[in-house]
């Protein structure tokens, strides 16, 4: 009777389990065909850093947006591959993917607490997490983790599972993968860690930013110990290692190295990148982008800049010019003229607060600084520095608008007749309109033409008093053609780029072309050392050593400029206030920014060798009167040692009333 009455039971209790088991291999089924395509681990590469070089190869910064340096597995040290196996997965080379026995205590574990509290995945899982998974806390993503980490072990060897996990992983302080937390730990690359370092990095996984030694340190090293014990444990490392190891101090790398560092320059590689390959190669591919610049020189220019500015804004606050709290902002741009190689740049005071960059962007009026090349174009045409002009009032036909324009010089005087030379040390106004006027404008366009100047220049007389806009970059530009006898390279910051693999993508081919000849310019090198010598730019004098200057001061003080060249190395200095107001009426190129430039220089030029400007063929040295520009005799008492092309120099000699003179 008993027996008969069970039997029902015990088939619809058979019945329903067979269901329910049904239905949960279907479910199962059904999860693990609709798993994602678990072979494109064999196409994966993760995101990998971007490094910016210094031209010495000196790191500068990267650019990421997951900080991760690719390692192969056989470059990993063996003690770190044991500090992380032995901590997250002490049978990782046991197991096919998930360990059954965790799994269940770890469903206890959450069944008692009512919620997903216990990990328990293997490093398999933690990777198909990683990799594939959302990071919610629930059972079917703790099935499908299950599912997929069965599915790698039966696809990949556990070399390839672990090489990937160990790039992949999340690290803290953005760091991914256990390079780069090397690097960002340790400064220094995985294979040359310590077993103490070793175990601090494998203790980051389980709770990157709770064991990060740059958040408690007292806490990493307690971690750490974990992890020693651990590596004790499974019989990777003796006793003694252990306690070693343990006493080793925890000497991380200083966090503010490069922190502040060529942010303009770096900012303008960026963008540069970003416009030729992509953002998603730049973020994702791992370049090697090696650059121009110097970090030596980028120091002494941010240096220079910071404590030229802090003089500058002291003195426009004591004379109460303005009301509000604006201040000046400069640029500083150094190129090596010998291939146009930009060595140094700041484009402003400060970065985090505008990074609008002035030393490529800001388009302002070149004032006096344009003056050489009004110079230049007379030189080329056959003019000499000892020809004379007349510095007296004149004027001309405004092509802007009815009526006559009379320029005047900054003195508020006339010179009278005066040398070329005379004229551009004393950055005569006058003069040198007059200089161009006979020279032609067309002609002083034509030469800027070949020196990169990018905006359409206007034919108007107002040129010779810097009348037309540049950037600081251009400008400086055309200077370093200057000091390279004339040959104008195109500015560059790349020098090459390479791919992950090594694979060159990039070469820096400098870009040159002919402006003038060398025997022009190096006759105006020798009247701008004259500026230095004993005009406008006497602040560079304290350089001691040959330099070729000249200044600039548009009206009413709004921008100040100092553009000067050794034989090396030409520098631009631009200061003034984004929104053109006046920098007062005292602040001009010389008293400006002079002082900052020579700062630079100092620092830039330390301990290099005094190189001099050296004369090509078809130049001439003649001595000749300095205020006649006429051949010296014997009774002319100022007297100057002049160079000139071969053909220009003067035949008549100086003339001194009622007395023979002995020719010279």
């Amino acid at each position: 009777m008993s027996r008969s009455n069970k039997s029902p039971a015990f088939s619809i209790l058979f019945l329903g389990a067979s269901v329910g088991v049904g239905i949960l291999l279907g479910l199962l089924m059904s999860m693990y065909y609709n798993l994602p395509e678990i072979k494109i681990l064999e196409e994966h590469r993760p995101n990998v850093v971007t490094k910016i070089l210094a031209e010495d190869g000196t790191l500068i910064t990267e650019l990421f947006r997951e900080k991760r340096i690719w390692v192969d597995y056989a470059d990993i040290p063996e003690n770190l591959k044991k500090a992380i196996t032995d901590t997250e997965d002490h049978t990782f080379f046991q197991h096919r993917g998930i360990r059954f026995m965790s799994i269940l205590r770890a469903l206890i574990v959450d069944i008692r607490l009512g919620r997903i509290a216990q990990g328990g995945s293997t490093i398999t899982q933690q990777l198909a997490k990683t990799l594939f998974l959302s990071p919610e806390k629930n059972i079917m993503r703790k099935v499908k983790e299950a599912l997929m980490a069965i599915e790698i072990e039966r696809l990949y060897t556990k070399r390839e599972i672990l090489e990937l996990y160990l790039n992949q992983i999340y690290m803290g302080s953005g760091a991914y993968g256990v390079e780069a937390a090397s690097q960002v730990y340790f400064g220094k690359s995985s294979k040359d860690l310590t077993l103490a370092e070793s175990a601090l990095i494998a203790g980051l996984p389980r709770a990157p930013s709770r064991y990060s030694p740059l958040n408690n340190i007292d806490r990493a090293k307690q971690r750490r110990a974990t992890v020693l014990s651990r590596m004790k444990a499974e019989n990777d490392i003796t006793p003694q290692e252990e306690d070693a190891a343990n006493a080793e101090p925890i000497l991380l790398k200083d966090q503010n190295a490069h922190k502040h560092s060529a942010k303009y320059f770096v900012e303008a590689i960026r963008a540069y990148l970003e416009k030729k390959y992509g953002a998603d190669r730049v973020y994702r591919e791992g370049l090697t982008v090696q650059t121009t610049l110097n970090l030596r020189m980028q120091e002494a220019a941010e240096s220079a800049i910071s404590k030229g500015l802090a003089t500058i804004s002291e003195r426009i606050k004591r004379a109460r010019l303005y009301n509000d709290d604006v201040l000046p902002e400069a640029a500083l741009v150094a190129i090596r003229p010998s291939d146009g190689a930009i060595l140094a740049m700041v484009g402003g005071s400060d970065f985090k607060k505008s990074q609008f960059n002035r030393a490529m962007s800001a388009k302002r009026q070149a004032g006096s600084a344009f003056k050489p090349f009004i110079y230049l174009a007379a030189l080329n045409n056959g003019s000499s520095p000892a020809d004379i002009i007349v510095d007296s009032p004149v004027s001309y036909p405004d092509p802007t608008k009815e009526g006559e324009w009379k320029p005047v010089n900054f003195s508020k005087r006339f010179y009278g007749p005066v040398t070329l030379r005379r004229a551009l040390e004393a950055s005569m106004n006058v003069a040198t309109v007059k200089l161009l006027d006979k020279t032609g404008v067309e002609s002083v366009i034509a030469i800027t033409d070949k020196l990169g100047f990018s905006g359409k220049i206007k034919p108007y007389l107002s040129l010779a008093l810097g009348a037309l806009e540049v950037t600081p970059l251009e400008l400086t530009s055309a200077y370093a053609a200057l000091a390279n006898g004339g040959v104008y390279s195109k500015p560059g910051m790349v020098l090459s780029v390479n791919n992950a693999d090594g694979e060159n993508l990039e070469e820096r081919t400098p870009y040159f072309e002919d402006s003038a000849t060398p025997e022009v310019t190096y006759v105006l090198t020798r009247m701008l050392q004259g500026v230095v010598e004993n005009g406008t730019g006497k602040v560079a004098k304290s350089l001691g050593r040959p330099v070729a200057a000249k200044t600039g001061t548009t009206s009413d003080s709004r921008d100040a400029w100092f553009l000067g060249y050794t034989p090396n190395l030409a520098v631009g200095v631009w200061v003034g206030f984004d929104d053109n107001r006046s920098l007062g009426p005292r602040e001009t190129g010389g008293h400006t920014a002079g002082p900052i430039w020579t700062d630079f220089m100092k620092k830039a030029l330390k301990n290099s060798p005094t190189l001099n400007f050296m004369p090509p063929e078809r130049v001439v040295v003649k001595i000749i009167d300095r205020n006649t520009g006429k051949l010296a005799t014997g009774l002319c008492l100022d007297t100057i040692a002049e160079v000139f092309i071969t053909g220009t120099e003067p035949t008549d000699y100086c003339e001194v009333e009622g007395k023979e003179t002995d020719r010279l």
